[in-house]
């Protein structure tokens, strides 16, 4: 005969898990205006933290994506681009829970045709566990409209 016994877990703060996410879109490093040159890279900087006692039995992979959906008719994107490998970011279970990535948009992906068709910017954060399968833990952090030109004096027009 068998006997059973209590498996207890103790969690010693509330909330056990917590986390927030912050992004910001950054030309030559720098905060943009949102009004971004065709002829330039630029770039989506991401911090995110998590929180608790469980960060340390946390493992796996954060999935990190930036999309921008045309308002009106125009192509959309996600970066990384098609055939780029996904943005995998391994959790750290004996860090701080803090977290940086930037993404990097190059120059001339989004080109300033429609009339510089504005487009609204979305990072997603995804979880994948240890053995790859999507979680139950993910942020998303809208950013302002970005609007897109060429300047025709630096393009040589």
């Amino acid at each position: 005969m068998t006997n059973k016994s209590a498996f207890e877990v103790t969690v010693a703060t509330y909330p056990p898990l917590a986390g927030e996410m912050h992004a910001v879109v950054l030309e030559n490093g720098r905060p943009s205006n949102n009004v971004i040159r065709t002829d330039q890279n630029w770039s989506v900087r991401v911090d995110w933290k998590l929180e608790g006692a469980l960060v340390p039995c946390i493992a796996g992979n954060w999935c990190v994506t930036l999309f921008l959906e045309s308002i009106g008719r125009g192509r959309e994107f996600s970066f990384p681009l098609p055939h780029q490998e996904q943005i995998r970011v391994p959790l750290d279970p004996c860090g701080n829970g803090e977290y940086t990535y930037d993404i990097q948009v190059p120059a001339h992906t989004i080109r300033d045709s429609d009339c510089s068709t504005p487009y609204k910017a979305v990072v997603a954060l995804t979880y994948l566990d240890p053995c790859d399968r999507p979680g139950p833990m993910a942020g998303f952090c809208e950013l302002p409209i970005l609007q897109f030109y060429t300047d025709k004096k630096q393009a040589g027009h």
